[in-house]
């Protein structure tokens, strides 16, 4: 197959990062190029069996989670890839376009992707703490109940040596069901732009708030018209405003401005002494703090879990960064590596 323009520009874009092998990159850029060929988002997610809507699992408690759950397209399957959502975000057709477009790049994984609290049409009453979990979660360094129905479900499954990616909140909820998991069903948690460290509660929204600003440079530069479209259905669709305001994301909300990512990642690392960790930062994300992130992570890279952690700074990006759907492709190969 010829190689396109939007190929081209992929291979450019990731290899100035400076931080994917070849193979990576021209996984990513032959991706980018299928992608291209569809002319809406509904025929890419039935080309990679993503449902346009998710399945609602409710836990033994009563508890539930959204999600959607992608048997591996090629016949001998290498892995399980579980995927964890910013905080409000559901399964929409945004980021169900997001997860199709792991799909496409991980033909040989099982990819289970949990939604988020959110907004009408996608409002489920079942994934609302009660009173006492609210406070837990707000609160305390209780936080299993975030990811409790998470962790039932692919203990129902029988998931077993799972790699766990998250981006924003996702990535706090893919340490937190590390954490909490047993040692066999986890080998691997990627962990994007993070909260970085504690702050006050009004500075952490004001920091949310400037996110939105650089965002619409990083889905443009894919140049995906299908992904444009998916993006326009689920911002018609979707009611996040309301969604943000619901109790739960209240209570999270409160946790992300006291809890200390990188206290919860060597918690972790020290639970589970054979996982691996790789943490990708923006070096200009409203949320990170470049110079903290650096050291505190050469530190446990080098010392406190010597081998266990691998490093990806992003050089001038800020925290919206994957929703180039290319990238944030090219950070999970390279992290799975």
């Amino acid at each position: 197959m010829a190689r396109s323009a939007i190929y081209e520009k992929t291979v450019k874009r990731l290899t100035a990062y400076n931080l994917f092998d070849t193979q990576c990159i021209e996984e990513v850029a032959r991706l980018a190029q299928e992608q291209s060929q569809f002319e809406t988002y509904q025929q890419f997610f039935k080309s990679v069996d993503v449902p346009l809507e998710p399945t609602l699992f409710i836990a033994a408690n009563g508890r539930g989670v959204p999600l959607v759950d992608i048997d591996a397209r090629e016949s001998k399957e290498k892995g399980v890839l579980v995927v964890h959502l910013p905080m409000g975000n559901s399964l929409d057709a945004n980021q169900l376009y997001q997860i199709a477009t792991l799909a496409l790049a991980f033909p040989a994984h099982r990819i289970i992707a949990f939604g988020n609290p959110s907004g009408k049409p996608l409002a489920y009453k079942q994934e609302n703490l009660s009173f006492v979990e609210w406070l837990r979660v707000a609160f305390t360094k209780k936080l299993r109940g975030l990811v409790s129905a998470e962790l039932e479900y692919l203990t129902s499954q029988n998931i077993q040596n799972a790699s766990h990616v998250g981006y924003s909140y996702g990535a706090h909820k893919a340490l937190l069901c590390a954490y909490y998991a047993d040692s066999t069903q986890v080998s691997k948690v990627m962990l994007v732009d993070p909260v970085a460290h504690p702050r006050y509660r009004r500075q952490l929204l004001k920091d949310f708030s400037s996110t939105f600003e650089p965002l619409g440079k990083y889905v443009n530069r894919t140049e995906l018209q299908s992904y444009f479209d998916a993006r326009a259905d689920a911002a018609e669709q979707v009611k996040h405003s309301q969604g943000i305001r619901r109790p739960v994301n209240i209570a999270i909300g409160l946790m992300l401005a006291r809890i200390d990512f990188i206290s919860w990642v060597t918690a972790t690392l020290s639970k589970h002494p054979k996982l691996r960790a790789a943490v990708a930062w923006g070096s200009k994300s409203e949320l990170g703090n470049d110079a903290h992130m650096k050291a505190s992570l050469h530190n446990l890279a080098y010392e406190t879990a010597k081998g266990r952690v691998k490093m990806l700074r992003l050089q001038g990006d800020a925290h919206a960064f994957p929703n180039d759907v290319h990238l944030y492709a090219a950070i999970v190969l390279q992290s799975l590596k």
